[in-house]
């Protein structure tokens, strides 16, 4: 929480919370991602190894401290996630996790069929953002993922964060529509807008 705070500001943090668990409304657009079109296509070089993280890395990754409580990370090694890496000189600069379980907001609405995964999360230290890292990582874990049955991603991404919006376009995601997820005290409820952005 407190990483939450420090990253989004206090108007924000406090505003999710009161949505989240008082009363109020949160959005998001919600995306899906063919695994199945990255198949074959080439990785572009530049010097990063890409695999998925070993217990070992977990010491190494102080540069997304600022991003993601450790814990959390460590979490991401469980048998319900899906944890990828970029390394630059054996140091992890960027991650995609992907997961069995959904965001807790939508879990009451979105389900997810036997093919499909959930985006966690993607992170790229800023000083190697905009280079195509996040499409490198998708690229080359998605063999190990269409392996186990795996053909789509959904995701759900903040209206307002303009780093995904700009990483969702890049990668070309099919724009499924907005989520709206509603809180009274005594009541929660969803809506969906599948109207053309």
């Amino acid at each position: 929480m407190l990483l939450y705070l420090r990253n989004n500001g206090a108007r924000r943090s406090a505003a999710k919370f009161v949505a989240r668990y008082l009363a109020g409304r949160q959005r998001w657009n919600m995306t899906c991602e063919d695994l199945t079109r990255h198949l074959g296509a080439p990785l572009p070089a530049g010097g990063y190894e890409l695999r998925f993280a070993r217990p070992a890395d977990l010491a190494l990754m102080d540069a997304f401290a600022r991003r993601m409580a450790p814990e959390i990370l460590r979490a991401w090694y469980g048998p319900d996630y899906f944890f990828f890496l970029a390394l630059k000189d054996g140091r992890p600069v960027a991650y995609r996790c992907l997961s069995r379980r959904l965001h807790p907001g939508v879990a009451g609405f979105v389900r997810l069929r036997r093919h499909q995964l959930f985006m966690v999360d993607e992170f790229t230290v800023p000083a190697l953002r905009r280079r195509g890292l996040s499409r490198r990582l998708a690229i080359a874990m998605t063999p190990a993922l269409v392996a186990r049955g795996y053909r789509e991603v959904l995701g759900v991404h903040r209206l307002d964060n303009d780093d995904t919006v700009a990483a969702v376009r890049a990668k070309g995601l099919e724009w499924l529509g907005v989520v709206a997820r509603f809180r009274l005290p005594w009541r929660v409820w969803f809506a969906f807008d599948p109207s053309p952005r």
